[in-house]
């Protein structure tokens, strides 16, 4: 029994670091098609770095697997984690100016209306809502893109990248992520079937946090460079891809239907986080520290949350 504990966290270990591996190589090639497409920078940043590919290969993994609380933390527990832990970690490194569109945070409360509508009518997300979704993901970047000024800082990097390369980037990270995702959820029902995790808390928390650790260094890198428009659009692309994009694109695969406690407990924390980062966005024009902090003892809070109601099931 224990070797087999072991072998579900290699694998579930093991999936999301190729998972992340292969998003990365795929969202650097991506970032390299756009640049030469001389994009702004922060529309680089809220649909190539906004992208979340290794979200969408682990939740349709989760999905076709039939562990639909899992799917679900692709989108409700990454974006928790987006906009609390990674986003307050990254702030507590390197404040940052708020040079956005004022479209962006508006983008952000849309996408968050148009998840609630999907979740709360009946507790489930069907193939038609996903087709809705989806294409609202679509129109609203191209709304995004209309109302960016063009401002590109990576399109002499780009010009000196071959169109093989950048092929091969895209090719490789999604081969790798697809593999990544295969293991991710062999390890997951293997915890499940012999450890105390619920499948809603492994989704949530554990999958939900590990699907979006490297969101920390997307958003500081170019925050130290004095680049915070591709944090912010990294802020706004995730939050819009994951709560429509991504939620369509699953439930197109396979309709989700929620656990109770995601409609009580996780559903609404997303609401809170989605609207309080939207609305410091729209009102404040710098983000430091101390924004920083509050967003880590919010993440600490939902993490504690989902210990309590883990035990309390258990």
């Amino acid at each position: 029994m224990g070797w087999v504990v072991v072998i579900g966290i290699l694998a579930l270990v093991a999936g999301l670091a190729l998972v992340v591996w292969g998003a990365e190589r795929f969202t650097d090639g991506a970032i390299r098609l756009a640049a030469r497409l001389a994009l702004s920078t922060f529309f680089v940043g809220a649909v190539v770095s906004g992208l979340e590919p290794e979200n969408l290969a682990s939740g349709a993994a989760a999905a076709l697997g039939g562990l639909p609380q899992i799917a679900l933390g692709t989108v409700i527990g990454s974006t928790i984690f987006l906009l609390t832990g990674a986003l307050g970690l990254a702030l507590l490194i390197a404040p940052m100016d708020v040079r956005i569109p004022r479209e962006g945070p508006l983008a952000m409360v849309l996408s968050l209306a148009l998840f609630a509508v999907a979740l709360w009518t009946d507790g489930t997300v069907s193939r038609l809502e996903g087709v809705f979704l989806a294409i609202t993901a679509v129109g609203q970047m191209v709304w995004l893109y209309r109302r960016s000024p063009v401002f590109l800082t990576e399109a002499k990097e780009a010009q000196a990248t071959s169109g093989l390369k950048v092929m091969g980037l895209l090719v490789a990270g999604a081969a790798v992520m697809v593999l990544g995702a295969e293991l991710l959820v062999h390890g997951a029902r293997t915890l499940l079937n012999v450890a105390a995790l619920s499948e809603t808390f492994l989704g949530m928390a554990v999958v939900g946090m590990g699907e979006s650790l490297e969101e920390t260094a997307r958003m500081t890198a170019p925050a130290r460079r004095g680049h915070p428009e591709l944090a912010w659009g990294n802020v706004v692309g995730t939050t819009v891809v994951l709560l429509t994009f991504n939620l369509g694109v699953l439930a197109m695969i396979r309709p989700l239907s929620a656990d109770p406690l995601v409609l009580r407990l996780h559903a609404p924390y997303l609401v809170a986080c989605t609207l309080l980062v939207a609305g410091a966005l729209l009102t404040l024009p710098r983000l430091g520290r101390r924004a920083g902090a509050f967003l880590v003892v919010l993440y600490a809070v939902y993490l504690g949350l989902n210990l309590r109601y883990m035990w309390q099931q258990g």
